[in-house]
C-alpha cells in the first residue's frame, strides 16, 4: 500500500519499486516512512523482509557515501531508488550491501533469502536518457568535456573550443547536469557520461570505390579534407580501425586496410560519394566516409604523422572510442585494453 497520496519523489518512487517487483512475480508493500524515522524516506516490505529506503533523482560516486551514513543506521537492509545511478555508485552499493532500483531498467535487491539481480523494464519519468544528448551542441559539449575527464570545464572556454555561442554551451551543459551526467563544475560522470553518449552516435557510412590523394590540391580543396592547419581547421578526420591503431589502442589491422572517415558536410560527402562512386562490394572498398554527428568531430582533428606514421588528420580519441564502442564485444574489450600514457580514459 502506498500510504500517502502526491506526486512527491517518494510516491513516484514506491510506486516505481512496487510496479517492478510485482511484474516479477514478488508480493510487496511500501509506505512513506513517518516522520520520526529521520533519513529515510520511505519502507519497503518485500518477503517477510523490511527494507528502509531512499527515493532521488540521480545518484553519482560522491554521493555514495552520504547514503551509506544515512541508511546504514539501523541493522535493517536498505535500498534506493533513482532515475539514474552512476556505474561506480552501484559497484560501491554492491560492496556496501545497499540495493537498488536504477529506473532506467536495473534492479538489485540481495538480502537471503531473496536474490534479485536482473534488468528491468525502464520507468524513469523525467530527461532521462537521449534527449539531452540530441543536439549537435550537446554531443561536442560531452566529448570536449570526455576529452580531459579530470578537470573542469567553464562555459566560455568550452564554446570556445567547440566554437559555440556560450548560450548553447550553458543550455547543454544544464541539461547534462541536471541528470547527473556532469558534476556543477563541469566534470563529467565517468563512464556513465561516455556509455550515455555512445547509445545515440551513430555513423552511417558508405563505402567508395577511390580514395582521395593528399597531393592533388583542386580536387581535394572541393572535396574539403582540410589538410592544412589540420588542428584548427575542419576536415576529413580517419576514425575507427586505422585511427584506433594510430592512438596506440590494441587493434591489427593489415598493412592495405582501407581507411574510414568522417567528412564535415553534406557537400564534401556528395562530391566524394560523385568522384570516386560507390564500391561494388565492401570487400574491394577504398575507404569508407559519413558525414560527421556533430561538427567537433572534423573541427579538432589531430596529426599522428610525426608519432605513428599515420597521414591521414585523425579524429580525437574520445570519437575514435565512440565508434569502437558501437561493436560491443570486440570494441568494448580494445578500449578496457588501451592504456594510454598522458590521457585519462573516460570509459
Amino acid at each position: 500500500m502506498i500510504r500517502r497520496a502526491g506526486d512527491s519523489i517518494e510516491d513516484e518512487a514506491i510506486q516505481a519499486l512496487l510496479d517492478t517487483v510485482r511484474n516479477l512475480g514478488f508480493d510487496a508493500t511500501a509506505e512513506v516512512a513517518p516522520a520520526s524515522q529521520t533519513g529515510i524516506d520511505f519502507l519497503f516490505e518485500l518477503g517477510g523482509t523490511t527494507f528502509v529506503g531512499e527515493a532521488t533523482t540521480v545518484v553519482t560516486a560522491g554521493d555514495a557515501p552520504g547514503l551509506f551514513r544515512r541508511l546504514n543506521r539501523g541493522k535493517r537492509p536498505a535500498i534506493v531508488v533513482a532515475d539514474r545511478i552512476a556505474r561506480s555508485a552501484k559497484d560501491a552499493f554492491g560492496k556496501a550491501g545497499i540495493n537498488y532500483l536504477d529506473r532506467r531498467g536495473e534492479l538489485r535487491i540481495v538480502a537471503p533469502p531473496i536474490l534479485i539481480n536482473t534488468t528491468v523494464p525502464a520507468s524513469a519519468t523525467g530527461q532521462v536518457a537521449g534527449a539531452p544528448l540530441a543536439s549537435q551542441v550537446a554531443k561536442e559539449v560531452a566529448i570536449t568535456v570526455l576529452l580531459t575527464p579530470d578537470q573542469p570545464h567553464r562555459v566560455r572556454d568550452t564554446a570556445a573550443f567547440i566554437n559555440r555561442a556560450p548560450s548553447a554551451v550553458s543550455r547543454a551543459l544544464a541539461g547534462l547536469r541536471r541528470i547527473g551526467l556532469v558534476t556543477s563544475t563541469g566534470e563529467p560522470i565517468v563512464p556513465d557520461l561516455f556509455d550515455e553518449l555512445a547509445t545515440v552516435w551513430r555513423r552511417e557510412s558508405v563505402a567508395l570505390a577511390g580514395l582521395p590523394q593528399p597531393r592533388r590540391r583542386t580536387s581535394n580543396d572541393e572535396l574539403a579534407l582540410g589538410l592544412v592547419d589540420i588542428e584548427s581547421t575542419p576536415g576529413w578526420a580517419l576514425t575507427d580501425t586505422l585511427a584506433a591503431a594510430s592512438w596506440g589502442m590494441p587493434v591489427v589491422a593489415r598493412g592495405d586496410y582501407p581507411p574510414d572517415f568522417y567528412v564535415p558536410t553534406t557537400t564534401a560527402f556528395n562530391r566524394a560519394l560523385a568522384q570516386f562512386g560507390p564500391a561494388a562490394d565492401t570487400s574491394t572498398r577504398a575507404c569508407t566516409i559519413a558525414l560527421a554527428p556533430a561538427r567537433l568531430v572534423c573541427l579538432r582533428r589531430v596529426d599522428h604523422s610525426q608519432s605513428s606514421g599515420e597521414v591521414w588528420p585523425v579524429a580525437n580519441h574520445v570519437v575514435v572510442a565512440l565508434d569502437l564502442a558501437s561493436e560491443q564485444a570486440r570494441g568494448r574489450e580494445i578500449l578496457e585494453q588501451w592504456q594510454p600514457h598522458g590521457i585519462f580514459r573516460a570509459w
